[in-house]
């Protein structure tokens, strides 16, 4: 039996898992999840608005505040292809996908096995967590995407010494202030590994200064439009942190401690017992990682942090110096600097979201636990008891993946909660009011949840607003307190939000009209009314 997969059966596995990843993360995604959340709708809206005025920006201080990358990508595919779901998520489906790639690479440069690589390509491709926000249009998908390709090229850069891995780097670490608010304490993650490299190589900052140089430079570069932005704009960087964090004395009540010990409590179980119980982010309760698959986590970050303090043990007192050390430092720094986000906020914990950071570290976390089985087998002289051990392990990487892959499209998706989860009922408002005629009037009664946007709705109509753009004419978005004269016959209006005595209302003005309930999914939670004024 072979120590590791020859480069041939290397590539097949490279082509079948990223096609399989490509697969579940665009399968069916016009329909499923259903509905699109307000956020995403936002997102879509910016990005209309960016094209019409061919002012695409770096910062997009809607709905709190987003860094343009993704927006400005969403832009590009309405230019190019028009206003769709696809075109609204096929970049967090990219970038999905694309990070799958990245693990296979880093995970093999890491463990210096092409086994451990397929393995950590495939637990991704098929991860519940990972599948679910390439399918949604957050920007958040883009931070797994360059966390997994800089440190590819960051530890290629170290160990080949090639200053084009640095730049590379750079690059994808550049791009990282473009993506998500979490990103922005990544360079802790640098710091730490900066220090390991320092104390594991010999003469390390003068053989690589060059290196080091340019990846700085290329970061710098590639950051630029962000950075500037935050100087002229310094109350974007913090976003509505402030608003969440534990530090905050109206969320710590005084007791911070507690608050803070609490918050890291919630997210570390994340991982292995009690997940995030957003269904729009999870199946609540389970743990964001498989449970097969979390024992391996669970056994990888216990056994990285007793090798972490042995092997600093040793740099000081015996001064041994170790390469191991730079890959223990890494994934360690990587797991608790990106949980940082979620942990010292106090908000909807465990989140899923905040943390998206820890996905690829932890699931690397369980593939080396999974290799150092397999290795540990290999010295097993009795074939029989290698096969064994072999036959399981393959058991639990793919059955494992293969379930998660069911509980996203069964257990998840046939959820009667994920349907209000993404508030389905105004994609199907949109699509009746498309399917109305042209001519007659489409009132919708801005009365919905959600904070107010830029163009003075509340985040709940981007979505008609968006999925009836350039689709039909004449839908016009009004407030609670209109004016009835102001109604153009023949009419339709929509209210976001029931609200009987609103429209009570509107009947004891038009007397004529009717009281329209729309409701396609029985007992969905989806549907939605109007009122169909009639001529006197």
């Amino acid at each position: 039996m072979t120590k590791d997969i020859n480069l041939k059966l290397y590539i097949v596995f490279i082509i079948l898992i990223v096609f399989l990843a490509f697969f579940v993360r665009i399968y069916d995604i016009e329909s499923f999840p259903p509905g699109i959340y307000p956020d995403e709708a936002v997102n879509g809206m910016d990005a209309v608005n960016a094209n019409e005025s061919h002012n695409w920006k770096a910062f997009y201080e809607n709905n709190n505040g987003r860094e343009g990358l993704f927006i400005n990508l969403i832009a590009l595919g309405f230019g190019l292809f028009g206003v769709s779901i696809i075109t609204l998520k096929i970049w967090s489906i990219l970038f999905g996908t694309f990070t799958v790639l990245g693990m296979i690479f880093l995970g093999e440069k890491l463990f210096k096995s092409r086994r451990a690589g397929i393995t950590a390509g495939f637990l991704t491709a098929t991860s519940f967590w990972a599948i679910n926000f390439s399918r949604i249009g957050f920007r958040a998908i883009m931070l797994p995407f360059v966390l997994v390709w800089s440190f590819f090229f960051l530890i290629r850069g170290i160990q080949n010494k090639k200053i084009s891995d640095y730049i590379f780097a750079g690059i994808f670490f550049g791009l990282g202030l473009h993506t998500y608010i979490s990103f922005r304490i990544a360079p802790l993650i640098l710091i730490a590994l900066l220090i390991a490299s320092v104390l594991s190589y010999k003469k390390f900052l003068i053989i690589h200064w060059k290196g080091i140089i340019s990846f700085c430079i290329a970061t710098i570069i590639i950051s630029s439009p962000m950075l500037i932005d935050f100087y002229n704009h310094p109350e974007h960087f913090s976003g509505r942190t402030d608003q969440v964090s534990v530090f905050n004395p109206e969320i710590n009540k005084g007791n911070l401690p507690l608050t803070l010990g609490k918050s890291f409590g919630l997210t570390l179980i994340q991982f292995n017992f009690w997940g995030d119980q957003n269904w729009r982010h999870n199946l609540p309760a389970w743990p964001e990682i498989f449970p097969t698959i979390g024992i391996f986590f669970l056994v990888g970050i216990i056994y990285f942090i007793f090798d972490f303090f042995r092997l600093l043990w040793k740099r000081i007192y015996k001064g041994e110096r170790n390469k191991r050390f730079v890959l223990v430092s890494l994934i360690l720094s990587w797991f608790f600097v990106m949980i940082l986000p979620s942990a010292i906020s106090f908000e909807g914990l465990p989140h899923a979201l905040r943390s998206i950071g820890t996905m690829p570290v932890a699931l690397l976390l369980a593939v080396f636990s999974l290799e150092a089985v397999f290795k540990w087998s290999e010295k097993i002289e009795k074939e029989n008891y290698k096969r064994i051990i072999w036959i399981l392990l393959i058991i639990i990487i793919i059955g494992s993946g293969f379930w998660t892959v069911k509980m996203y499209f069964i257990d998840w998706g046939k959820s009667v909660e994920v349907h209000s989860a993404f508030d389905e009922k105004y994609m199907n408002m949109s699509n009746y009011i498309n399917g109305l005629p042209k001519e007659n009037f489409k009132y919708v009664i801005d009365n919905g949840p959600g904070i107010q946007m830029e163009d003075g709705l509340q985040a709940s109509a981007e979505v008609v607003k968006l999925f009836t753009y350039q689709k039909t004419n004449n839908v016009i978005f009004i407030k609670p307190d209109f004016e009835f004269d102001t109604i153009k016959m023949p009419a339709k209006i929509f209210l976001m939000k029931y609200d009987e005595v609103l429209i009570s209302h509107i009947q004891g003005e038009f007397s004529q009209s009717i009281i329209v309930k729309v409701d396609n999914q029985p007992e969905f939670g989806t549907d939605f009314i109007f009122i169909d004024i009639k001529l006197k």
